[in-house]
């Protein structure tokens, strides 16, 4: 039986519309130099690159909320900006797109950026211009007082941790708090780093990679031994679920009670850049809708396979969720022993 039917797709894209999601991370303005290779520099043996093509796109937590807003639904980032022009263009980003800002602006502190040049469909270099710099205690507290003042608008909350500075301690501490009081569910793109961050929250949805580095642990070769990772991240973080993202090998689902695996539904990987972005938005929206986890997750991998067929970081849109869910297949879904 499928996990998920026509009902549950014509439900999950007519509801979208109606909620509020709060993305609350670090942003990034990601820049793709697209060209052609012809020949090597004679100043150096480097292939030189002739530029057909610059874009400019969100990444990082923006890059979450281009998903949300590409689905129609309604959202909020909550980060830090330089007061530059990459600053300035990513902010004018964001708001082209539909989403509402609450921006904390830094005067002479570079905007990230991340350039990576690309000839044909091969990435050749990424370049990347940032300064990680912590919250300080006045950005917190600004924080923390819109937290306060505008949770009970939004029907969930999205942390999505690039290890840039905004994700600290007491801020999660206090969000999963407020989420709790107002029962508001939380979710977390995680960073190894900061694993311990993240209690109690209603899910995380690590890469296989950074669940096992997370845990210290080393990264996994069998089933049993995602099995064994995951229920220790469970039992670690006391969060309700717990997504694994593998890759070509799909997502692997803990409930709680039960572990289920979820093959890749994309045979063909242009490009991997921000899928977990595209993840961690479509589970949300749908856990959102009142979807379970594994119908929830099942979303989100469908609207992965979409995004990774793409050059960049990209997001997915109902017509093209519709269309991937036509082909959509799940006999191949399976408890996991």
């Amino acid at each position: 039986m499928a996990i998920l039917k026509t009902q549950h797709l014509e439900k999950f894209l007519t509801d979208i519309p109606k909620l509020r999601i709060l993305v609350v991370g670090d942003l990034i303005l990601d820049h793709f130099v697209t060209g052609q290779v012809r020949r090597i520099s004679p100043e150096a043996p480097v292939p030189v690159v002739e530029v057909r093509k610059q874009i400019y796109r969100c990444g990082g937590a923006g890059n979450v909320c281009l998903n949300i807003s590409g689905l129609k639904g309604h959202v909020t980032i909550c980060g830090v900006i330089g007061d530059d022009s990459n600053g300035a263009l990513l902010k004018d980003i964001l708001e082209t797109s539909h989403v509402g800002t609450f921006l904390l602006h830094r005067k002479e502190f570079p905007t990230s950026i991340k350039t990576r040049i690309i000839a044909g469909s091969q990435q050749m270099i990424r370049v990347d211009n940032e300064q990680i710099e912590k919250l300080s205690q006045s950005e917190i507290e600004k924080m923390q007082q819109f937290f306060e003042k505008e949770i009970e608008n939004y029907d969930a909350v999205i942390i999505s941790d690039y290890g840039k500075g905004v994700i600290v301690p007491s801020l999660i501490t206090h969000l999963v708090h407020l989420c709790r009081r107002y029962k508001k569910i939380i979710t977390v793109d995680p960073k190894v780093n900061h694993f311990s961050y993240y209690k109690n929250v209603d899910c995380l949805t690590p890469n296989l990679m950074e669940a096992s580095a997370g845990m210290h642990m080393p990264e996994p070769t069998t089933e049993q031994e995602i099995v064994n990772l995951g229920n220790r991240i469970m039992k670690s973080l006391q969060s309700h679920t717990l997504v694994i993202t593998r890759g070509k090998d799909g997502m692997t689902v803990f409930t709680g009670s039960k572990v289920i695996h979820l093959p890749a539904i994309s045979k063909e990987v242009f490009d991997v850049t921000g899928a977990g972005d595209t993840v961690i938005a479509v589970l949300t929206l749908a856990l959102a809708c009142g979807f379970d986890i594994v119908k929830a997750a099942t979303f989100a991998n469908l609207a992965a396979a979409v995004v990774v067929q793409k050059l960049g970081t990209a997001n997915v849109s109902p017509e093209e969720l519709k269309t991937i869910f036509d082909v959509y297949d799940s006999s191949e879904i399976e408890a996991m022993k």
